[in-house]
């Protein structure tokens, strides 16, 4: 059985993420986050949001916004969705299964189809005589599929067009003005928005990596288009696999990849390295992650630059950060498109902002964060233990198991749940089985500390601290507890 497939086993059976409406039978592209997935994916969001909220010690000024999830045509008309926001799709003449034609031809042919238009996708499958994956029938000729999920906003005379957003920046940047007014009208400053957003993808495919409905965390930078980022500091990194638009590799650290001019943009630079360290915090192994730049014709027209940290994965590349100069394109549409000005003051001088936008996904690094953490161990007994090497940040509880369920111990552990939870720590209480299996239980879904209460609790109201990794036990007192847990 394949890594994957085994995680996939445990995710399931243990309550990480499952495929929703299993009793219909499914729908591809929506997935359930379960008790333990759940709380995982929460502390990925906010080790983000303390990232850039509460660690920018100077540099700018950070704030958080949520914003509808549905909006308006206007505004997708406006930034340029509703025409363009598609994917090459291909129906078989069969069965009528459709596919992502790009897709399709990279698996079969091994090529990449980056910068290819619908017409020369439908030549390359009709000239390698490639057939509909679930029937073996004849495919049809490619063509331009909207993304978007459109819907209708009121009733009668005031109904109006509406569309599921498909990214969070766009309710970022209509709002600009107002964020102006709020941030003090100084620049640099950014916009942090994490939550829901919407493609009606082809054919979702990979678990949760790609999904009709997802998460998203998206920081907008608004700066001076002459800012020279003095303030923003490149630290000392490792060597990481960097690959610029021409397919050139390089294995050099990111401080010297913006030295050297390969990362021109110092913006760019500083929101990599942070996201690489943001990963690596979270559990993603540094050894998988990579640094691509895209291609001309990929990148948006008026994308100054762009680029990607991708992770290395045993189900092919994915894509977990996108960081890109996105010039003044998305204020100015809306500016034009609305009649309201984005245009500020400021140094001396009149003009729309810049925007860097760092792009995550969310439920992507939780697969990456799962993956990297798996861990297949063998004990000298000749015992297999499997688990999850998640770090204390991401570990979803702290665990309280009595010893035994009877003679006050039961009673003392509440005690110390209520301790735990007054610390606002997220807890789980367990007092089924033996204690061997509790802990066996807690480490397959990468609880970083059991706490077991005994009869010397009673005692000396000490308890049991075993860490995950080590297996090593240690007595603390419950006083103690909050600050050695943390």
């Amino acid at each position: 059985m394949k890594i994957y497939e085994k995680i996939l086993d445990i995710a399931k059976r243990r309550g990480i993420f499952y495929p929703s409406c299993e009793i219909y039978g499914g729908i591809s592209g929506f997935y359930d986050y379960g008790a333990i997935g759940t709380r995982i994916k929460k502390n990925v969001e906010d080790l983000i949001r303390k990232a850039y909220l509460v660690e920018e010690y100077g540099n700018f000024t950070c704030s958080e916004i949520e914003c509808p999830t549905l909006s308006i045509d206007s505004v997708w008309n406006a930034s340029g969705h509703v025409k363009s926001f598609s994917d090459f799709t291909v129906e078989c003449m069969a069965c009528k299964e459709p596919f992502r034609a790009d897709h399709l031809v990279e698996e079969n042919l091994k090529i990449s189809c980056d910068g290819m238009s619908a017409e020369q996708l439908t030549e390359l499958i009709k000239n390698n005589n490639l057939k509909c994956k679930k029937c073996g029938g004849e495919l049809n000729d490619v063509y331009n599929y909207n993304l978007m999920f459109r819907t209708e906003i009121a009733p009668g005379k005031n109904k109006r067009t509406g569309y599921m957003r498909p990214e969070t920046a766009q309710s970022t940047y209509i709002a600009f003005k107002r964020l102006w007014e709020i941030s003090r009208k100084k620049l640099p400053f950014g916009i942090l928005q994490i939550g829901h957003s919407y493609r009606n993808e082809i054919s979702p495919r990979q678990y949760i990596i790609r999904l009709r409905e997802f998460t998203q965390a998206e920081m907008e930078f608004f700066i001076d288009p002459d800012d020279k980022y003095e303030y923003l500091n490149l630290k000392d990194d490792a060597a990481i696999k960097i690959m610029d638009k021409d397919d050139k590799i390089s294995e050099i650290s990111i401080k010297e990849s913006h030295e050297q001019g390969i990362i021109k943009n110092k913006a760019i630079a500083y929101f990599l390295q942070k996201s690489v360290n943001l990963f690596v915090r979270m559990g993603i192994n540094y050894q998988k992650l990579q640094l691509r730049q895209h291609k001309d014709s990929e990148r948006a027209f008026y994308s100054k630059d762009t680029w990607d940290v991708e992770f290395m994965s045993e189900l092919g590349r994915i894509e977990i950060v996108g960081v890109a100069d996105r010039g003044n394109y998305d204020l100015t549409q809306h500016q034009n498109c609305s009649g309201e000005s984005m245009e500020i003051f400021w140094n001396n001088k009149r003009f729309v902002p810049n925007v860097i936008e760092v792009a995550y996904g969310i439920d992507r690094p939780v697969y990456c964060i799962v993956e990297s953490c798996y861990v297949e161990e063998m004990s000298k007994k000749g015992d297999e233990r499997v688990y999850f090497k998640f770090p204390p940040e991401i570990s979803p509880y702290v665990c309280v198991f009595p010893l035994m369920a009877k003679d006050g111990l039961p009673e003392k552990a509440g005690e110390v749940v209520d301790v735990l939870k007054r610390a606002n720590l997220y807890v789980f209480y367990d007092k089924s089985g033996s204690i061997g299996r509790r802990y066996a239980r807690a480490d397959e879904i990468g609880v970083s500390y059991a706490l077991t209460i005994d009869y010397d609790t009673l005692k000396d109201n000490t308890v049991t601290v075993r860490f995950r990794d080590t297996k090593e036990q240690r007595r603390v007192k419950i006083d103690e507890l909050e600050k050695v847990v943390k």
